[in-house]
């Protein structure tokens, strides 16, 4: 039987082993890797922290899943992992309601109460977080962090990387370049350009207090 190695002992990744339990196929947990290796101190009777990110040799019937929250810290890791010969899996709650002609890259994450409508395409390693949704024709790039309660409508396309804050809501058609960061409560209704970081209602760039006053 396969088992299921979490990269993250964090917040996020204790709720990925319950969630993991709770899929149609439900998993087998082996334990997590952190670089944190007391991550899990204040929580006893959970599987063990296995070691280090770079110090775990894969198993045969290992599977990998990534549950960490920062794409550049989820990135690093994932590709230690890869470059040791470990295997991905998609971890899907049961609760998840899925639309036809979806397409799902490897290393996914669809937490309990997430939508991916019809047509709809979510790149590898891409974490979709409770109660949010991905309308029918969106594109998500690898990388990318969704958080919880965000909407994304129909025909929208984010690039890699991008992270969208808890709550935001992108509206129909927008294209959001790699790299973006959508604030938390957003409302995106213009294109976002790559490596731009948006805020508030309509959604604006930020601007740094230096560049106010210079």
């Amino acid at each position: 039987m396969k088992q299921l190695v979490i990269i993250g002992a964090g917040g996020f990744g204790r709720e990925v082993r319950a969630w993991a339990r709770q899929a149609d196929e439900p998993w087998s947990v082996r334990g997590f890797i952190d670089d944190n290796l007391r991550a899990l101190e204040k929580f006893p009777g959970s599987e063990p922290i296995l070691a280090a990110v770079a110090e775990y040799v894969p198993r045969a019937d290992d599977r990998f899943v990534c549950a960490l929250g920062r794409v550049e810290f989820k990135r690093r890791c994932i590709e230690r992992v890869r470059a040791a010969g470990g295997v991905f899996t998609n971890v899907i709650h049961r609760t998840s309601v899925l639309g036809d002609r979806i397409g799902l890259g490897v290393g996914v994450i669809l937490c309990p109460h997430t939508t991916v409508g019809s047509d709809a395409r979510l790149g590898d390693f891409v974490s979709v977080n409770l109660h949010s949704s991905v309308a029918h024709d969106a594109t998500i790039g690898a990388w990318t962090q969704l958080h919880c309660h965000v909407d994304i409508t129909g025909g929208v396309s984010l690039g890699e990387g991008v992270t969208v804050g808890s709550h935001a809501t992108i509206l129909p058609g927008v294209r959001v370049g790699d790299g973006a960061v959508i604030g938390s409560g957003a409302v995106v209704m213009r294109d976002v350009a790559a490596g731009e970081t948006v805020f508030g209602v309509p959604a604006r760039p930020h601007v740094r207090r230096e560049e106010v006053h210079a």
